[in-house]
């Protein structure tokens, strides 16, 4: 997280350079009051007077440069986590399929939100206010010496016995850290899980067995969360206690030297007013500490998260700008020990329309998976005209892929079509056309907004925009995976007419209900068995 610091500098110079100067001030208005308090003792009501003007003064000038401290302390807090979101976000962006895969989306969304809040408020909010009470420390520890150094040097020592504490309970505080961030992960799995899965609770009347679930493993994220804060309060709370017991101790000897006619009632306001101003930093110094300490895992955890596309990077080299041919050359592939395709022989050719067929499970995904480079095969190997698919650098812009279920961003239907590519109109419109969906072919209706997953289009629809989406690539390789899946005869038959009547690309069409009567229009069909 150093490299954010680094970055905002400016703010956070700007910060302390007003930390500084309203300490400064808050250091004269104590003098100042002593001041007062001796001159008013004085009878002396001129002075008095003027020395109460000019505190007025300083008083005005402490509270405008605080003011600015913490305006320029919130930009480098938002500037910082800003970048940090970004970098987050952008490290997900760039990682390769199977390895997005590797993290559930609950943890993402738990290290978007519930990480994310702890690393702003946590540590970024505590940087720049560590320089304060720094800067206030050194500040009034030299005024009290300036003061009395006898009162200096017994501050000095009993008053900064409370930074002990955090040391002694860092791991648990560490761990306890952990625990909760890991128990809400796994909790915010779950919920995603089920919002995903509302219809299907609903038509099974499972409400009550889920709402058992959802409240233990609340109950679990929650209890590990107040355990995390327990061991703080305990700490804070032996943190105060040894604070104030040093407060009285210091408080009594600045009496004794009154009494010993070594200082003024003035003087012996101004001592209790710094060691007030002292106490109040060491404690928060003591709990800033901890929160730095107790956030060190989940910084670690979201800065290993964003450096990881760099450690994936490899050597690759090969870039084609067309495919004449694919082969699978008897491939096989195991997932968990399970043997999910054993000597799978096929080719491909360009310009030409093939169909993988077999029941659900039997490997079709799989093997175009394969040839996405989702997975390292176990055995033999796929090429693209003759180059192995590891070693092709731009495989992701040879291929499109139609999945079954198409998704869809809530947006318009414009930027779903070109997944934010510049397009013009007019061949938006035109491929609308082409795929039957005339309703859709105008100028106004491309801003027409498709809501999330496409909730308020239809499955044919769904299927006619996905096919139009993937259309518009102008990908050499097209890969439609069960593009027929839950649709009536008439849409059926739409699509698959659709689908044949693509020219000038190599077409992989998954499905295992084309009707008997189109095969033919295919060049070659692979069948897979369980």
């Amino acid at each position: 997280m150093k490299q954010y610091i680094y970055r905002n500098k400016e703010y956070l110079f700007l910060a302390l350079s007003c930390s500084l100067i309203a300490a400064v001030f808050a250091v004269r208005v104590q003098f100042l009051k002593g001041d007062v308090l001796d001159q008013a003792l004085s009878r002396n009501i001129g002075t008095s007077a003027s020395k109460g003007v000019l505190l007025g003064v300083c008083i005005v000038l402490e509270l405008g440069f605080y003011y600015l401290y913490d305006l320029m302390k919130g930009k480098f807090i938002v500037a910082s986590i800003k970048e940090v979101r970004k970098d987050f976000f952008h490290s997900l962006v760039k990682r390769s399929y199977p390895k997005f895969l590797e993290t559930s989306q609950g943890e993402y969304a738990a290290k978007y939100t519930n990480e994310m809040e702890m690393v702003e408020t946590q540590y970024f909010t505590i940087i720049p206010m560590l320089g304060e009470i720094l800067i206030k420390i050194l500040l009034v520890g030299s005024s009290i010496f300036i003061l009395d150094y006898r009162i200096a040097l017994i501050t000095m020592f009993l008053i900064t016995t409370p930074l002990y504490i955090p040391k002694l309970v860092e791991k648990h505080l560490q761990r306890s850290q952990m625990e909760y961030v890991q128990a809400f992960e796994r909790h915010l799995k779950s919920f995603t899980d089920w919002l995903k899965g509302f219809e299907l609770i609903k038509n099974f009347s499972s409400e009550k067995k889920i709402l058992e679930l959802f409240d233990a493993s609340n109950d679990l994220a929650m209890a590990k969360n107040l355990r995390k804060k327990q061991i703080g309060y305990s700490s804070r709370t032996l943190t105060a206690i040894l604070s104030y017991f040093s407060h009285y101790i210091i408080l009594i000897c600045a009496a004794y030297l009154v009494i010993q006619g070594k200082f003024t009632a003035g003087s012996f306001f101004v001592s209790i007013g710094l060691i007030d101003q002292l106490s109040y930093p060491i404690i928060s110094l003591s709990y800033f500490i901890q929160e730095l300490i107790a956030v060190r895992p989940v910084n670690d955890s979201i800065m290993n998260l964003v450096r990881s596309p760099a450690d994936e990077k490899r050597e690759k080299g090969v870039i084609l700008e067309d495919v004449g041919r694919i082969t699978f050359a008897d491939v096989g592939f195991s997932y968990e020990d399970k043997p999910i395709l054993e000597g799978i022989t096929m080719t491909f050719e360009k310009n030409n329309r093939y169909l993988l067929r077999g029941l659900s499970g039997s490997g079709k995904t799989t093997s175009m998976n394969l040839l996405l480079h989702y997975h390292d095969v176990d055995e033999g190997g796929i090429s693209l005209d003759g180059h192995p698919v590891e070693e092709v650098e731009n495989l992701n812009e040879l291929i499109a892929i139609m999945r079954q279920d198409a998704m869809f961003f809530n947006d318009t239907l414009r930027n779903n079509l070109t997944m934010y590519q510049e397009l013009p109109d007019d061949k938006l419109i035109t491929i609308l056309r082409d795929v039957g969906l005339e309703k859709f072919a105008h100028k106004e209706k491309l801003n027409h907004i498709i809501e999330e997953d496409g909730t308020n289009l239809s499955g044919g629809e769904k299927r006619r925009l996905a096919l139009a989406r993937v259309l518009l690539r102008q990908a050499p390789i097209l890969i439609l995976d069960e593009p027929l899946a839950n649709l009536d005869e008439e849409n059926a038959a739409s699509i698959e007419d659709l689908i044949l009547s693509i020219e000038d690309r190599l077409v992989i069409t998954i499905s295992h209900q084309f009707s008997s009567s189109k095969l033919t229009r295919f060049k070659r069909m692979y069948s897979f068995n369980l």
